[in-house]
């Protein structure tokens, strides 16, 4: 199996802006905790962070999902390849645990 091609271009932006954003949000976070803020605040903002990663998350994984799928062998009939595409994206996302 050749290796996947690198993300689209389109589809790097918007991960890299959402990383960004998230990587402020942290930012954010060590500043309330270094100032002693309210302990509410604190996990509001750490909410607010996990879900801007786990929204990533998702987005990077449906783009993983449409790369593969866009790289599938045309001599294989489309169940089956649907079917070896999943298989492959749940090896790839369990090692990302």
């Amino acid at each position: 199996m050749n290796p996947a091609p690198p993300l689209a271009s389109e589809r790097k932006a918007e991960l890299m802006h959402r990383l960004r954003r998230a990587e402020g949000q942290v930012r954010g976070l060590q500043k309330l905790l270094e100032g002693g803020a309210d302990c509410a605040k604190i996990a509001q903002q750490l909410l607010a962070t996990r879900h801007a990663l786990d929204s990533t998350y998702v987005r990077f994984n449906l783009a993983l999902a449409e790369q593969e799928l866009s790289h599938a062998d045309p001599a294989v009939p489309s169940a089956q390849a649907v079917s070896e595409t999943l298989a492959r994206l749940q090896v790839k996302l369990g090692r990302s645990r």
